[in-house]
């Protein structure tokens, strides 16, 4: 699934990124204010598109001043559906969240980081996800805490249709990555979107 643009499941790439600009504002934009929020195609073909939704009564127009004005129109049979999938990347934390809430051996940290974080995902991305590990284990949960990693894995793929890529680090190795400034370290940082446990900055402080 392309992540930054959900829409794309179910409609052309242009149409996609017209609709969810449109669901997130209900002040209008113009056309060339679409465009330039969108940041893709070209002027012609985003005012085509608009014409198009006009047409089929998903978008409204209205012309208050020089330049028309458009808007979803959200009384549209079709556009509840359109917003839900505009938010998606929501849906996908609250059900990560919601699993390992649920997990017998609970982490002391989950994150997202990486392409998906920064809202640049698309249908070839992993879906990163920084896991840290309560320490030490016992034997016993050795194996269940690779199980609990496995399900989650599967279930983001069937989620999502992406790849998960899950790291999985113990407090200690975190601590050493960044005692010795690991640039991963700061990525991790950078992008980390809190999904459960402890933040990672207030690990970080406390690792150190």
């Amino acid at each position: 699934m392309d992540l930054s643009f959900p829409l794309t499941t179910i409609a052309p790439t242009l149409d996609a990124g017209v609709l969810q600009v449109l669901a997130a504002t209900t002040a209008g934009c113009t056309a060339a204010e679409v465009h330039r929020r969108l940041a893709r195609g070209s002027d012609e073909g985003v005012r085509r598109v608009l014409t198009r939704l006009v047409r089929q009564g998903v978008v409204l127009v209205e012309t208050p001043a020089r330049y028309p004005v458009y808007n979803l129109n959200r009384e549209h049979l079709a556009v509840p559906h359109i917003e839900r999938l505009t938010r998606v990347r929501g849906e996908l934390l609250d059900r990560i969240s919601s699993e390992v809430a649920d997990w017998a051996v609970e982490p002391i940290h989950v994150g997202m980081f990486g392409s998906f974080a920064r809202g640049s995902a698309d249908s070839d991305s992993d879906i990163d996800v920084l896991l840290v590990r309560p320490e030490p284990l016992a034997q016993i949960d050795e194996g269940a805490w690779l199980d609990q990693l496995d399900r989650l894995d599967r279930h983001i793929r069937a989620w999502t249709g992406n790849a998960a890529q899950i790291i999985d680090l113990t407090p200690a190795t975190l601590g050493q990555m960044a005692r010795d400034a690991d640039p991963l370290v700061d990525s991790w940082r950078a992008d980390d979107i809190p999904v459960h446990g402890e933040r990672l900055l207030d690990l970080l402080r406390r690792l150190r």
